[in-house]
């Protein structure tokens, strides 16, 4: 898989007085992809008014600004506290990806320069909170892929590295991990592979790496100090769903290096699909498959389905039972 080039570049005029953004803003035009200035990054007036059916195409653009609302908030998942970093959206057309339910067709990828604003609002919130949390970044990105543009998530990692009382945490779906390896990381950062079958990443996680290369990433990181997790999300109930997560399970025990499936910790979150993806998705992709199976799934909140407790309850145990099987020296931190 190769890394992102973007097919437009839309940037904020005051990307020019960061070094990054000046050095993406060159590298864009020496390539000769279009630039174009805009007010806001949230308010690109011709992308909203776009219908549905060239959300694949506004994928391939890329947005730079700066985050204006750098806003930490506590978890209970995969965190103690969720840090909104340094991008949000992505290259990717996963067709339940929970960012459509909050952008729709604008959620592109957009990139943010003011790192270093962002960087000491959270070593602010380190020394005030003093005891050891644990910190998620790019909560509403890709962190690995926005990293092959500006290489913030190895700045990052370094700078957690340096610090006390602090572990950074990211998922990916994504294997570009190499420019992390030497990362001085002093075992501060933790990195969660997110997986599913090979059949469902092939048909509705679109634009991702492949599940041999993403465990690949999982076992390279792990031998350069990182501690991993997997983040098994989210299921998917379609038929036939137990022989497919059962091979997952059994493909993953044989890839997996021994050490790691011992220290393994599991995240499994089933999956919530949105209304907005239907539509999206049946425009824009109409031969992709459907996810919205209204037999299986009961409406939750606005605009969301999730799958009823008949169904639910019983997968889950499933799901136990398969990493108790095959990785019974791993941890499961949550299921949800």
């Amino acid at each position: 898989m190769k890394p992102f080039i973007p097919l437009r570049v839309y940037y904020e005029e005051v990307v020019k007085e960061y070094k990054q953004g000046k050095n993406l803003l060159k590298k864009y035009e020496d390539m000769d992809i279009p630039l174009k200035p805009i007010k806001a990054h949230h308010k690109i007036e011709e992308l909203r008014q776009r219908p549905n059916k060239e959300f694949t195409k506004m994928k391939k653009y890329l947005i730079l600004g700066t985050r204006k609302t750098i806003r930490i908030t506590p978890n209970d998942k995969s965190a103690d506290f969720i840090v909104p970093f340094t991008s949000s959206g992505c290259t990717a057309s996963c067709l339940y990806c929970y960012l459509v339910c909050h952008f729709n067709t604008n959620s592109y990828l957009r990139v943010y320069m003011n790192r270093d604003e962002m960087i000491k609002k959270v070593k602010r919130k380190i020394k005030k909170v003093k005891e050891h949390k644990v910190y998620e970044l790019g909560c509403n990105s890709d962190m690995v892929l926005e990293n092959t543009i500006t290489g913030n998530l190895k700045w990052v990692i370094e700078e957690f590295g340096k610090l006390e009382n602090a572990t950074a945490t990211f998922a990916t779906k994504f294997d570009f991990v190499d420019d992390l390896l030497t990362a001085k990381h002093n075992g501060h950062t933790q990195m969660r592979i997110s997986i599913n079958p090979k059949e469902i990443i092939r048909k509705v996680e679109l634009g991702t790496s492949s599940f041999k290369k993403r465990i690949n990433a999982a076992n390279k990181m792990f031998k350069a100090g990182y501690k991993i997790g997997l983040n098994i999300a989210p299921v998917i109930l379609e038929d036939g769903w137990e022989v497919m997560y059962e091979n997952m399970f059994m493909e993953v025990n044989k890839l997996l290096l021994p050490k790691l499936k011992k220290q393994l910790f599991i995240e499994v979150i089933f999956m919530t699909y949105g209304v907005s993806n239907y539509y999206i998705n049946t425009e824009s992709m109409p031969k992709a498959v459907n996810l919205l199976d209204k037999g299986k799934m009961r409406p939750k909140g606005i605009g969301k389905y999730t799958y009823r407790n008949k169904y639910r309850n019983p997968a889950e145990k499933i799901i136990r039972g398969y990493i108790n099987k095959y990785l019974p020296e791993a941890s499961i931190s949550y299921i949800v």
